[in-house]
């Protein structure tokens, strides 16, 4: 069964993130380690504000399409994955919130 992690950025006032480094060099990343899991696709969504047009709370946001739970699982057990972890800081000074699940 096809499964999905969330990947969620915070928009706090002193929130920085590098936008061309994220899509140019850490999703690349992210496509040499996990890929060969079972990762299928991703996308990418910037998020300025929420519906009622107040600020969002989450700036960024990446979908992460994968085969199988087991799969999402098997790639981040891969050793590689820790680089894909210790990128961050490199792109943004926030942690992420990030979420995994399967449809309803």
């Amino acid at each position: 069964m096809p499964h999905t992690s969330l990947i969620l950025y915070p928009n706090d006032p002193d929130t920085k993130f590098d936008e061309t480094y994220y899509l140019q060099t850490h999703m690349p990343l992210v496509d040499s380690v996990w890929k060969k899991h079972g990762m299928t696709s991703w996308a990418i969504h910037k998020h300025n504000n929420a519906l009622d047009g107040s600020p969002s709370k989450y700036l960024i946001t990446a979908t992460v399409q994968w085969e199988s739970q087991e799969a999402t699982q098997a790639a981040l057990k891969d050793p590689d994955s820790a680089r894909v972890f210790q990128d961050i800081p490199n792109f943004t000074n926030k942690q992420p919130v990030t979420l995994t699940g399967d449809a309803l």
